[in-house]
């Protein structure tokens, strides 16, 4: 398409800076401090912190503290009055929710600035993917379009909340290019709910015969679009052939797709779309467990995992050939927290060590602790390449067993694979009725849920915390909780919390008190 080879020649100088960046990364990080401290200079938090006297890297560690986004709190509460120059001198064109496992929701502010720094690594990672994939650029491309989670809203103080689509990442310039190449259009985002929003999406990708490009964030959102379109499938040719959902009706497709697999959607969906090239989206961490199913139905598309991208700013992106995300240095300032307190620049990285990634953003989050753990595996030049670790947060501490979730994940692995089992979905959550414990939610039946729990028992007093508490009688057993359509009811709790529903990625291991009231109605729990 004319649309995707203007932008892949739009988006080649952007490109050539990185290229350029990855062989000396320590000067562009230094332009970018320089810039953000100027930027800062005169605002509230700039001058308690006395940006205008800060010259130097070393500085600027020495005299900004380390905050995470209680300390910030505060600060926020004054933009979202719609104070001015609290944290930038920037504009706040809105403010973007993000969740955590306590269900509360944190704002973040987006300036110019900010975008601008997601642009310097989303427009390398599209060029990178136009130009090493030349089939791309003869398709349409389904970005996620989140569903709509919440009301149009501002904060009390006026400033907007929400970004409109995923191409707001991009460049003002090249968002009308790619809105060219949609094969499901941003209106669909307002369809009102997010099953009427999937629906519409589906109806829209099955009229896209040319369709090339699937970028979603959580595998588990295309998981449920593939479970509607296997439960709708006549309903939404239907839909399509007649244009009811908003979209142009194609009747000639709607032949062709009844002639070729009748009342029932193909196993392998690639057949539904030739030109299939890619799906993007993340695939470390818990969010692996759901790939196999999507490999099983697209098994000719390439998988590509998104690297690290929060919504407070981007840390890493893919490059095809790459062993691991590049780290996006020419977007924020990249510092790395190790495990012992000590602080690095991100080109002074260590090969093999893990870390925690702080950022400095156009946003105004200053020294912001991401939670995320990265591992370095390798260099790409003198740049580091990240694996997405985990989080370095999000313990559970009922009775001082100290489950975290890289241990909870690691328990539910071994345990599904001792019983030989696959799934889609398992959670621990805790409980305190009637004595404390955790709920294993899994999607399994019944007797297996009890048995994998077992197992998952098993692995996690393997642990001396947990196995203190339980020698305590301070927590009983897990409990297994078959969860049928548990993604379903795991997104439903999430988006009723405010989270974005194509940004939802089940973790191992929930921290919050109230799944037992999301789950109830679809899970039946079994004691052991």
């Amino acid at each position: 398409m004319l649309a995707n080879a203007v932008t892949l020649a739009a988006a080649a100088p952007v490109a050539a800076r990185f290229t350029a960046a990855l062989r000396d990364p320590a000067e562009p990080q230094r332009t970018i401090l320089r810039r953000l401290l100027d930027a800062g200079r005169d605002t509230a938090y700039g001058r308690a912190h006395d940006f205008a006297s800060i010259r130097t890297p070393d500085e600027y560690a020495a005299r900004v503290p380390l905050v995470d986004f209680d300390a910030l709190a505060p600060w926020i509460a004054r933009v979202e009055q719609g104070e001015q120059r609290v944290l930038t001198g920037a504009l706040v064109e809105f403010m973007e929710p993000t969740g955590g496992s306590s269900g509360y929701r944190k704002l973040v502010p987006y300036t110019p600035a900010l975008r601008a720094e997601f642009s310097a690594a989303t427009m390398p990672w599209l060029f990178d993917l136009l130009a090493k994939r030349p089939a791309l650029v003869r398709g349409r491309a389904y970005w996620a379009i989140t569903p709509p989670a919440r009301e149009a809203a501002r904060t009390a103080g006026g400033v907007p909340i929400g970004m409109e689509d995923d191409a707001e990442y991009f460049p003002r310039p090249l968002r009308a290019l790619l809105r060219q190449t949609l094969a499901v259009p941003a209106s669909v985002a307002r369809s009102g709910d997010v099953a009427t929003c999937r629906r519409r999406t589906l109806v829209a990708l099955l009229g896209t015969p040319d369709l090339a490009l699937i970028s979603v964030w959580s595998p588990s959102f295309l998981t449920m679009l593939i479970m509607v379109l296997d439960e709708e499938w006549t309903a939404l040719l239907d839909e399509l052939e007649a244009g009811r959902s908003g979209v142009a009706a194609r009747p000639d497709v709607v032949r062709a797709l009844r002639r070729r697999f009748g009342r029932r959607a193909p196993d392998d969906l690639g057949l539904l779309w030739p030109r299939l090239a890619l799906v993007s989206c993340w695939t470390e961490g818990h969010a692996a467990r759901t790939l196999p199913g999507i490999r099983a139905r697209l098994p000719r598309v390439e998988l590509q995992g998104k690297g690290l991208l929060a919504t407070e700013g981007v840390v890493s992106f893919p490059l095809l050939g790459a062993a691991a995300p590049v780290a996006a240095v020419t977007s924020h300032y990249l510092e790395l927290l190790a495990a012992d307190g000590t602080v690095v620049p991100i080109h002074r990285a260590d090969v093999g060590a893990t870390y925690e990634v702080v950022l400095s953003t156009g946003g105004g989050l200053y020294r912001y602790r991401l939670r995320d753990l990265v591992r370095v595996e390798g260099m790409r030049h003198r740049t580091p390449l990240l694996s997405f670790q985990g989080r370095a947060d999000r313990a559970s501490d009922l009775a001082g067993e100290k489950l975290t979730p890289a241990l909870a994940e690691r328990a539910i692995t071994d345990a599904l694979r001792h019983m030989k089992l696959d799934t889609a979905f398992a959670m621990l959550a805790p409980s305190l009725e009637p004595t404390p414990h955790y709920n294993l939610y899994i999607d399994v039946a019944p007797d297996h849920a009890e048995q994998v729990a077992a197992a998952a028992e098993q692995q996690l007093c393997r642990a001396h915390h947990y196995a203190l508490c339980r020698s305590l009688g301070q927590l009983a057993p897990v409990r297994g909780v078959s969860a049928r359509d548990a993604h379903r009811t795991y997104e439903r709790a999430c988006v009723a919390r405010g989270q974005r529903a194509g940004a939802i990625k089940p973790p191992a291991l929930e921290c919050a008190l109230d799944w037992e009231e999301a789950f109830e109605e679809r899970g039946e729990e079994v004691l052991r």
